[in-house]
């Protein structure tokens, strides 16, 4: 007979799950009715997305997962979230677990984002008093602003993140089971999401983190479990289990960090954010507003002799697609001093997106070295989709045309 687990404490045993392989497209709702035929390859082997995962997870343990795509990591934190049942096995969280595996999970599309604060709370445990007592704190951390008013249906997956984490760190969780949504946010949220996490692992929380990138979980996590076709193949210190991954992924490093602007470069972007039409800091806008980046820059003095460069700039929908580019020539010996540039009328639709600065010595012909990218998001807007906003005007005569021979 299984004892009963502490709070804090993650237990998988011998767990399996299995998904069915398809040959066909999926039924739809009349043929669900109407045909009794299995709709399973019968050469085809289910899949394994766990066969026979077995871990323990003390109180305050700090674990990441990680491993291929399909290697199965969503589909254990689901398993321990209770999300989808075990076909054998078993899966268990002691104490009280919030989750952040899905975006827009538990939320519904047409309230807004302080009404689904409110309903996502409930769904987590918390009674009435304690939600009105954290309410405010968490759409403070949110940075929502105002847009906490809005339906979600017009939010990004960037806003989304920061409404699903908002209200996970604020519960007092035993467990915390928190996929690889945190990618989507922005570099200063991520960093915000991890402190909130520390908190918490230092109040006793226990952490279990899927992600890809090893930074993060290098960051987070004392523990690693790899993950391969469903089975762990590595359980132990973070050090020797990112190793352990990228020598299965046929790699001798780990992956490079972000390259800025090299040695002996003549400018260096000291301070860089995004503000508003008032000046004040942003990272969320709706179409039309107006958006303005602000940079300080420092020449170097190691640089050579004083010459005139490119600052350019480029904004990017998340996470790499390049939707424009402009650039403005600038001495480099001209002390420190402050530069923008101003988009008077943001012509972009909903999404997340990047604008990356960087710096071109050269021509237009010139590689472009990036050193700074910030993250923002952009509220959906009513009546259009894609990338740009042309929305113009319609026009339907009130009566038809004669069409002639």
């Amino acid at each position: 007979m299984n004892r009963a687990i502490l709070p804090g404490e993650v237990v998988l045993e011998d767990a399996w799950r299995s998904f069915p392989a398809r040959n066909d497209r999926a039924a739809t709702l009349k043929e669900l009715f109407t045909s009794f035929r299995s709709r399973r390859h019968p050469d085809v082997p289910d899949t394994h997305a766990l066969a026979g995962v077995s871990l323990h997870i003390n109180r305050g343990e700090t674990v990441g997962i990680i491993g291929r795509n399909g290697a199965g990591k969503t589909s254990t934190l689901r398993v321990l979230a209770g999300i989808i049942p075990l076909h054998h096995g078993r899966a268990e969280c002691g104490g009280r677990v919030a989750t952040l595996i899905e975006l827009g999970a538990g939320f519904g599309r047409e309230f807004t984002g302080r009404e689904n604060i409110r309903v996502n709370a409930a769904l987590h445990g918390m009674g009435r008093e304690e939600i009105d007592a954290r309410i405010d704190e968490m759409i403070e951390f949110s940075e929502l602003g105002h847009f906490i008013d809005s339906p979600i249906k017009t939010y990004s997956s960037g806003m989304l993140v920061r409404l699903g984490f908002a209200v996970a760190a604020h519960i007092d969780a035993d467990v915390l089971l928190i996929d690889e949504v945190l990618a989507v946010g922005d570099e200063a949220f991520q960093r915000k999401c991890l402190r909130r996490i520390a908190e918490r692992i230092e109040e006793g929380a226990t952490l279990v983190l899927v992600s890809h990138s090893p930074a993060t979980i290098e960051r987070a996590c004392r523990r690693v479990v790899v993950l391969d076709g469903g089975q762990v193949t590595y359980d132990g210190p973070t050090a020797q289990g990112l190793r352990f991954y990228h020598r299965q992924l046929g790699l001798e490093e780990a992956e490079p960090a972000m390259a800025g602007l090299p040695s002996g470069a003549p400018l260096a972007i000291a301070q860089a954010r995004l503000e508003d039409g008032e000046g004040q800091p942003r990272q969320i806008f709706a179409p039309g507003e107006r958006l303005r980046a602000a940079l300080l820059l420092d020449p170097v003095p190691a640089a050579a002799e004083e010459r005139e460069v490119e600052l350019v700039i480029e904004v990017r929908q998340f996470p790499d697609r390049p939707v424009f580019r402009t650039a403005q020539t600038t001495p480099t010996g001209a002390g420190r001093r402050q530069v923008s540039f101003e988009i008077p009328r943001l012509n972009l639709l909903g999404g997340d997106y990047d604008l990356a600065v960087g710096v071109r010595e050269g021509g237009e012909d010139a590689p472009v070295v990036f050193d700074r990218v910030l993250a923002f998001s952009v509220v959906a807007a009513e009546g259009a989709e894609g990338v740009v906003d042309l929305r113009g005007t319609w026009e339907l005569e009130p009566t038809p045309v004669e069409v002639r021979p």
